[in-house]
């Protein structure tokens, strides 16, 4: 393939309408040689990607909407961070931390220091989100000699044993996969839009810390929990921002009780919600912060930082991971930190522009139950009927059909999987974002009108 400058990508740009010839037979080539258990959600393979921009096989260019699941916070291949991993791999590409130290991990150690919320100073780096969190929960039961978990119902943290058994949701996650981890219980979130007592925010906050206390102090729990695992706002559960007075009652639940407060930021941590990390729009530290996806610039990692007290508690040689915090992954995240560092004053911007389409959308289409977002991490609910909240989920997939054959690349979400979701880059150029915009609305105009298949 010819090299391309970054001029030569742009978009939207639809010239066999998807899926495209090579795209289906890509597909089949997948259905023949990788297992079904693996689903993919847009049919389409993907040939080059740059900025807000993915082309598929067809020569299709496409406006992403979904960055990897909220990986490219950035954008696709940002060029200080391709050269870095390229400078690294001149040098290095695995020796592993247990053996013998290097710089980029005991520099991004360092950097990890600089940037989480304050006293969070120690870390340790692997693969991925999910072992990220099955290292966070390791850690908390080693401070607190306890062994329950404490979760949400509409929380996602992974896909391992242990994390789909602090993943509420059972399809398609924790279906078949059982007898799944005995020792954890599931909350309900501070999900004011589906609160089980149709309370307003700050008293949804309220009753569902309330209920947490109820819960742990159960006869069989009480005295033996060791962390609460929460997502500062909810991705895969439909981009749920919590009321501002959930997560300072959180921390004070858990000062009382001695419990570790594990701040899952994956998704939604570096950058995308207009703070470096989410937790700080809402004046809460901590004791643990788990980070994935866009701290990585593309690469595979997963992160866990917190206060040594904490960290410090595992032996000797109990953590640890053949491949974790490789270098070339260490060089690529210490750029794209200063990537997405420079580019989050832009989030405010770009937030205030995408809050108010939405709101546009939903005062012109009844479909939509509620639209709902910080920063650069947005969600349109779809339901049957506002008064009823009935889940349309198949309104969800229409809308991301419809807006593939667009130009869009869409994400859907949400624990009934009738959401769709937003995560565009924080830099992308605002009228290319108006455009986008445009399009989501015409894509849902379609698929109303039945016209996305």
């Amino acid at each position: 393939m010819a090299k391309r400058t970054k001029k030569e990508l742009r978009g939207p740009k639809v010239v066999s309408v998807p899926p495209g010839p090579k795209s289906k037979a890509a597909m089949a080539r997948k259905e023949k040689f990788v297992t079904n258990a693996v689903k993919v959600a847009l049919p389409i393979d993907v040939t080059f990607a740059e900025g807000p921009f993915v082309q598929d096989a067809d020569g299709n260019v496409y406006v992403d909407l979904g960055g990897g699941i909220g990986v490219q916070t950035a954008g696709h291949r940002p060029p200080s961070v391709i050269r870095a991993a390229k400078d690294e791999l001149d040098r290095l590409t695995h020796i592993s931390f247990m053996v013998a130290t290097y710089a980029p991990y005991t520099d991004l150690a360092a950097r990890m220091a600089e940037i989480c919320p304050p006293g969070l100073t120690k870390s340790i780096f692997l693969n991925s989100g999910s072992e990220a969190i099955e290292n966070a929960v390791k850690i908390s039961r080693a401070a607190t000699k306890r062994a329950w978990l404490v979760s949400f119902k509409t929380a996602f943290h992974g896909r391992t044993l242990l994390d789909i058994s602090l993943t509420g949701k059972d399809k398609p996650y924790r279906e078949g996969f059982g007898p799944l981890v005995r020792e954890v219980i599931l909350a309900d979130y501070a999900y004011p839009y589906r609160d089980p007592q149709g309370l307003p925010p700050a008293e949804c906050a309220k009753a569902r810390v309330e209920e947490i206390e109820r819960l742990i102090n159960q006869p069989d729990v009480a005295g033996r929990v060791a962390a609460i695992l929460a997502e500062p706002v909810q991705g895969e559960g439909g981009m749920i921002v919590p009321p501002k007075e959930f997560f300072p009652l959180l921390r004070k639940l858990c000062d009382a009780h001695g419990i570790v407060l594990v701040d899952d930021e994956v998704q939604a941590g570096m950058g995308r919600t207009g703070k470096l990390w989410a937790i700080e729009n809402w004046n809460t530290v901590p004791d643990i912060l788990v980070s994935g996806k866009a701290v990585g610039g593309g690469l595979p990692f997963g992160g866990v930082t917190g206060k040594p007290a904490v960290m410090d508690r595992p032996g000797p040689g109990s953590l640890g991971g053949t491949f974790g915090g490789n270098p070339i992954v260490c060089a690529a995240a210490l750029e794209a930190i200063d990537v997405i560092q420079k580019a989050l004053p832009k989030t405010r911007k770009l937030e205030a522009l995408i809050g108010k389409r939405l709101d546009e959308i939903f005062e012109d289409h009844d479909r939509v139950g509620e639209v709902r977002g910080i920063g650069a991490m947005w969600a349109l609910e779809f339901v049957k009927d506002r008064r009823t909240k009935e889940p349309d989920v198949e309104l969800a997939r229409a809308v991301q059909l419809a807006g593939l054959k667009n130009g869009l690349i869409l994400l859907t979400a949400g624990f009934f999987n009738n959401c769709i979701r937003l995560l565009p880059p924080i830099n992308i150029p605002l009228p290319l974002m108006t455009r986008a915009l445009d399009l989501l609305e015409d894509s849902l105009d379609l698929a109303l009108a039945g016209k996305a298949s």
